[in-house]
């Protein structure tokens, strides 16, 4: 896929998630449909933390770096992973800021809907959680499996697309966030395969000793705050 499929998939989500908020009734039924169906406090209270960005960065990483050093898969370096994560934080925050109106289903309290606490109320879009395990998951599988084409190369993209997409659509199920949320991380998710692929960022993903050694020291104080906290909040 080329730089201009990925600009263009990164509009057309974004496109769609502006319509889909345009549109009240389909962020609010589809948020209804999804909690009353799916919303289980013990499980989600875990789940839709993988994509917080410190388990992300803690575990999800070194995870998928190790999976595509040990098996057939292209190598994907723990650095490259980091780097995305961060460069998706700071889009992320930036959108948040400029968007920080837009209130999340917390805020209304809705009597038919379950919340999973702590409940938010504002700076909904995007969803950190949907665009962070999305960025990384398809720029690991845009890497790993770059120009390999095996059952074990489709049968991981299968799982890890499955993970990310249900991490991403339990934001929605335990009433953090709207589906046009999730659409605007996927868009973001799009626009980072599209930085990537740049030139100018092969340096600073590939082959930069420096973004090598802050990868592992970002990891290592992930790993403490999350001992000493016992909490990712």
């Amino acid at each position: 896929m080329t730089i201009n499929n990925y600009s263009l998939l990164s509009l057309i989500f974004f496109a769609l998630a502006l319509l889909v908020k345009s549109v009240p009734a389909i962020d609010i039924g589809s948020l209804k449909i999804l909690n009353s169906l799916m919303f289980n406090e013990i499980f989600f209270s875990y789940f839709t933390e993988l994509g917080n960005g410190l388990i992300c960065l803690a575990i999800l990483i070194p995870l998928l770096s190790f999976i595509s050093h040990k098996t057939n898969l292209n190598n994907v370096k723990v650095q490259t992973l980091v780097m995305v994560g961060i460069g998706v934080g700071l889009i992320v925050k930036t959108l948040k800021e400029l968007a920080s109106f837009s209130v999340r289903p917390g805020y209304y309290k809705f009597e038919d809907i379950n919340y999973l606490e702590p409940i938010f109320s504002y700076n909904s879009f995007p969803s950190g959680h949907a665009a962070t395990i999305l960025s990384i998951s398809l720029a690991w599988i845009s890497l790993a499996t770059k120009k390999i084409n095996t059952k074990y190369s489709l049968v991981m993209v299968s799982i890890i697309l499955t993970l990310a997409l249900s991490v991403s659509l339990s934001r929605v199920i335990i009433g953090a966030h709207w589906l046009s949320d999730i659409l605007g991380s996927t868009a973001i998710a799009f626009l980072v395969l599209n930085i990537i692929e740049l030139k100018v960022m092969e340096k600073i993903l590939f082959t930069s000793n420096l973004s090598k050694y802050i990868s592992f020291l970002l990891i290592g104080m992930a790993w403490i705050y999350i001992i000493s906290q016992g909490t990712v909040y």
